[in-house]
């Protein structure tokens, strides 16, 4: 986390329903938000494979997602490929809460 940029408004906790995953979009730049049953994580929002597909509409299985293009698993908690380990690890940014607001620090 950069400490010289203010976090970004994303919504509130309830906008988000456990096990989904939600596109954000901010300075022409995707993020995919996960509410899963540990917290709220958030990756960059397409993926690392040819296809570039929206992560917001990844299959979500307690703490991974599958790609809908190319299959290919990944930990929304580490960003790691799970089932081609040459793919290229999801990054990874901190979501924070705050009174029942959610912020995303880039």
């Amino acid at each position: 986390m950069n400490d010289e940029i203010e976090p970004i408004f994303i919504g509130e906790v309830d906008d988000i329903d456990i096990g989904s995953v939600e596109n954000f979009e901010h300075e022409d730049v995707n993020y995919a938000i996960y509410r899963i049953e540990t917290g709220f994580f958030a990756t960059e929002g397409n993926c690392p494979c040819a296809e570039r597909s929206l992560l917001s509409e990844a299959s979500i299985e307690a703490e991974e997602l599958e790609c809908p293009s190319c299959g290919n698993k990944f930990s929304i908690v580490s960003g790691d490929p799970i089932t081609d380990l040459d793919q290229t690890p999801l990054k990874i940014y901190d979501v924070t809460e705050e009174d029942g607001n959610l912020y995303l620090n880039i």
